[in-house]
């Protein structure tokens, strides 16, 4: 059913089938940036899994009858029907195909739902990601019906309540190679207070710290005119997302790493003309994800700012 395509051979990307962060990315991967190499999984392949598991007007009917009182409980039965339905064998095959010509040890898995990442919504962390995950095809499509029911995550479910998008829409999934990381940040190009200010927050290992609010990382305000750092905000950082045993885990940083600047200046100037970059390509404000492994950068992400102090 041709539900696979490789980041670097979608040359027209379309929403509706790659879904917000598959967009975004497949963007980046065709103007030259650094993102990990990979495949998508589109919507498409989404909707022939509901299809052949007979549960698409069930679920239609459950998502018709949510509302503010009764979500935990109808989110719950929808994400329970996704889980134990079966991936047909023809787009199990074309996983494993993927995979197998991805040639990769450990991959991250995530959902990229049509909504998300755009300019009227957002769904930041309310969708699920998994981390290094070994490259084996029964654990990778047991990730992928995981991300397809995070479609229906009860903090999904009601911040579409609140903004009134449907709840039964598509979603893809991203499979990449996993990249382990030295320094993780996200750059907004327009600071949620300051619109003459750029913010970049960053922090040690992995990026999901930050993300979860689970760490005070350093905080590096520049001037979008002159590009000359501003104000300089050293956290704490006293936690890091490490990969420990093939497993991602918190860990405590190092005092004498927790306390210093994670990033250099030159850094900090080099990671702000590619975040510039990256606005002029998209022509707006971007909220940015990246992270530093053996010096090198890569892009993981790269959505819309929206809704600038709201």
């Amino acid at each position: 059913m041709n539900a696979i395509k490789f980041l670097n051979e979608v040359k027209e990307p379309k929403v509706s089938e790659l879904g917000g962060k598959g967009y975004s990315l497949a963007v980046l991967t065709n103007n030259g940036f650094n993102v990990p190499k990979g495949f998508m999984i589109t919507s498409k392949a989404f909707f022939e899994f509901l299809e052949e598991n007979n549960m698409k007007e069930k679920i239609e009917k459950l998502v018709s009858e949510i509302n503010e009182n009764n979500f935990q409980e109808k989110s719950k039965e929808i994400r329970n029907l996704i889980l134990k339905g079966k991936i047909s064998e023809e787009i199990a095959f074309e996983i494993k195909d993927a995979l197998e010509k991805l040639n990769v040890k450990y991959v991250s898995i995530r959902s990229s739902a049509v909504s998300e990442d755009s300019l009227k919504a957002s769904f930041v962390g309310l969708h699920d990601t998994f981390l290094n995950v070994k490259a084996e095809i029964e654990r990778v499509l047991e990730n992928v019906k995981k991300c397809w029911a995070s479609l229906f995550n009860e903090r999904a479910v009601i911040y579409r309540i609140k903004k009134e998008i449907p709840h039964l829409e598509g979603v893809a999934v991203i499979i990449q190679e996993m990249i382990p990381a030295e320094i993780s940040d996200i750059t907004f190009t327009k600071h949620p207070t300051d619109e003459k200010s750029l913010l970049v927050e960053a922090s040690c290992g992995l990026g999901d710290t930050i993300v979860g609010g689970k760490v005070d990382p350093d905080d590096y305000v520049i001037d979008r005119e002159t590009l000359m750092i501003k104000e300089k905000k050293i956290g704490k950082k006293e936690k890091m997302s490490v990969v420990v045993d093939k497993n991602t885990k918190i860990v405590n940083t190092q005092e004498i790493i927790a306390k210093n600047q994670v990033l250099n200046d030159s850094k900090i100037k080099e990671l702000t003309e590619i975040c510039f970059r990256v606005e002029k390509i998209f022509g707006y404000p971007r909220d940015i994800e990246w992270r530093i492994y053996d010096s090198k950068l890569w892009l993981l992400q790269s959505r819309a700012i929206k809704e600038v102090g709201k």
